[in-house]
């Protein structure tokens, strides 16, 4: 690319559990070791992309547990051999996900790192519990992911939002909206009787809103 300046392309394919994420994270971290600014911030903030999208873009399937389950396509920008940027397009995100998961498998990774690794204090902030106990998680029996520790990786993520530049309050604001799709999950009706017979619903799940 260097040497006759045209730009090079680089598809990868493959079924569910080919390896198409780690090939992709290999891919990137050579051209960061081969970059002739290796102390180029912009190089360190591409790689530390990849965990904060696996985190919302990944999930536990039957096949594979760390499967993505949305297409991305990632530009590198160079100029004279150092890399001065990068833009990620992501598609097909697998939205049904968010509120319906089958046997044995999960939610988005993101939800079950952030109840892993709060504090008390942030999850009474935010009024969470377990994993467990949220509906839109707990679908296919399979909250946890052997040999995968959640709560390190919410640790790993948070480094990462810190390096792409995220202030407090927008990582504030991102985890008020998580919190917000599990309480969502969690509202109940209940029937009621109304005047002259007539039957209505109620809330029956108060907490989820007061929160």
């Amino acid at each position: 690319m260097v040497k006759e300046c045209e730009d090079q392309v680089i598809v990868i394919s493959g079924e569910s559990g080919a390896g198409k994420t780690e090939c992709t994270k290999l891919i990137m971290q050579y051209l960061a070791a081969v970059n002739k600014s290796p102390s180029n911030i912009v190089t360190e903030q591409i790689l530390e992309a990849a965990p904060l999208l696996e985190a919302f873009g990944n999930a536990k399937t039957v096949k594979n547990n760390n499967s993505s389950r949305f297409g991305k396509y990632l530009e590198v920008h160079f100029k004279e051999g150092v890399i001065t940027g990068a833009q990620t397009t992501e598609y097909l995100l697998e939205k049904c996900r968010i509120v319906t998961q089958a046997n044995c498998e999960r939610n988005y990774h993101i939800f079950y790192e952030l109840l892993a690794g709060l504090t008390n204090q942030e999850k009474e902030k935010y009024g969470l519990l377990i994993a467990e106990k949220y509906f839109y998680l707990n679908q296919g029996a399979s909250c946890e992911i052997e040999g995968k520790n959640d709560a390190e990786d919410f640790r790993f993520l948070l480094a990462a939002i810190q390096v792409l530049g995220f202030t407090n309050e927008e990582q504030d604001v991102i985890f008020r909206i998580l919190a917000s799709v599990l309480h969502i999950g969690n509202i109940y009706f209940n029937r009621k009787q109304m005047k002259h017979g007539q039957e209505g619903v109620e809330i029956g799940s108060d907490s989820e809103i007061r929160w």
